[in-house]
């Protein structure tokens, strides 16, 4: 009776055959333009699936309908990417075994590679619930042991935060992991494709070090004198001019204690005493692609803390954490 299910169901979606796809028979097949192709999945119940779609000419798209009486077009397990691109769907775990509809719709007349794999492999990050550390993650390939994705992290607070990762166990990537790298208020960064076996783990933390309060205070600044503030993602150099800017490092001791006013005047005062701060925070600005004359940055600083924005991001900034770590893993 199932399989008189799916065979009814078949005949409704469009041209169809029996043939199966199982992990240890993969399919090379055909598809016309304007035409699709249908196979039979048995999903086991507990596992996640991977069912990928390799076009060897043309452009095909490929949908899975999960239970076979979905409709194409309303399907949400589908990849429709361009001409030549492997397309890769993956199925979440099933309470019970169940039986899918695998389609390839031609774009284009197309000879294709078929396969479908299981796990029972999780990608987890811990802890679950987190202030600062945003992660996204995509799975392009997953064995027993193995998983490769491309991971995203977003700083999701609004302040600014030294982010490190750090490899433990076999790890492998395309490129080297990156060195400690600055994240401001709602940026992300690109980790690239990572491969994380079973017995190893990535650790990412964000922390407001000092590097991290004199790029709050140059955003602040940027606000002020420019109107906008820096770039979340912006890849700046300072260790030079580290020795001149730390003066500046009681402005954001005030902001952390909530006093706007004493953050502001804080900044002036050190300003006026040194004013070789005055010439690295026009330098670090100029690097982080904010061209403001040395005499304007000075005299817009004068006036104080009077941009709007410059004030909500100095305030929303006292409430962010120290310090979060996530752990990511594959259990």
């Amino acid at each position: 009776m199932r399989w008189l299910w799916v065979v009814t169901a078949l005949a409704v979606t469009g041209a169809w055959t029996q043939e199966p796809l199982t992990t240890e028979e993969p399919i090379v097949g055909k598809v016309q333009a304007g035409e699709t192709v249908q196979y039979r999945l048995t999903v086991p119940a507990g596992k996640r699936g991977f069912v990928t779609l390799l076009p060897l000419d043309g452009d095909a798209d490929l949908f899975v309908l999960l239970p076979p009486t979905m409709p194409l077009e309303k399907t949400p397990l589908k990849s429709v990417g361009v001409a030549l691109q492997m397309e890769r769907v993956v199925l979440p775990a099933q309470k019970q075994d169940s039986e899918a509809v695998i389609v390839v719709r031609g774009v284009t007349a197309t000879r294709f590679f078929l396969t479908a794999s299981w796990t029972t492999k999780q990608v987890q990050v811990s802890p679950a619930e987190r202030k600062v550390i945003g992660v996204n993650w995509q799975e392009d390939a997953v064995s027993s042991e193995v998983v490769l994705l491309a991971l995203t992290l977003q700083n999701k607070s609004s302040s600014w935060y030294e982010v490190t990762v750090k490899a433990v166990g076999t790890v492998a990537q395309k490129a080297a992991l990156p060195k400690p790298f600055m994240l401001g208020p709602q940026g992300q960064r690109d980790l690239g494709w990572v491969a994380l076996s079973s017995n190893a783990r990535l650790d990412v933390t964000m922390e407001r070090t000092v590097k991290a309060d004199l790029f709050l205070v140059a955003d602040l600044v940027s606000r002020v004198v420019a109107g906008v503030g820096l770039s979340p993602e912006v890849v700046v150099a300072i260790d030079d001019l580290l020795p001149h800017l730390k003066p500046l490092l009681p402005v954001t001791q005030a902001l952390r204690e909530g006093d706007w006013k004493r953050a502001g005047a804080t900044l002036l005062t050190v300003v006026r005493r040194h004013p070789q701060v005055l010439t690295a925070l026009h330098t670090f600005l100029k690097r982080a692609g904010v061209h403001v004359p040395r005499d304007v940055l000075s005299n817009k600083l004068a006036l104080g803390f009077g941009a709007v924005s410059a004030i909500v991001t100095g305030i929303a900034a006292v409430k962010a954490p120290e310090k979060e770590s996530i752990t990511v893993t594959l259990q």
